[in-house]
């Protein structure tokens, strides 16, 4: 998967997270109440996102997935020089505290 590596440490006032596939944390909702409650926003991915999350029970065969679309979307955009971040969960939930 296309993390970012080394991953950066993540803050969230004013910062904008997308979430995409399957997460042990809770729903999508809790996750993006987190990230509200800490003084993030939430949505879809665009040129304006600064984080992408990725769900902890994300597979091998991602790309085939229906939330695989984003993870390519999102490493495009990266890729064109677009400042996003791409974080797993897991990186996500440790900066939670």
């Amino acid at each position: 998967m296309p993390l970012c590596d080394p991953a950066p440490n993540l803050t969230f006032g004013g910062r904008s997270y997308c979430f995409t596939g399957t997460f042990n944390f809770g729903q999508r909702k809790a996750c993006e109440a987190a990230v509200s409650e800490r003084g993030g926003r939430c949505g879809s991915l665009t040129q304006k996102t600064d984080v992408l999350v990725i769900g902890l029970y994300a597979t091998e065969s991602w790309k085939h997935s229906s939330f695989g679309n984003k993870i390519l979307k999102a490493a495009d955009m990266r890729a064109e020089g677009v400042p996003i971040t791409i974080v797993s969960e897991e990186h996500w939930v440790g900066h939670l505290q």
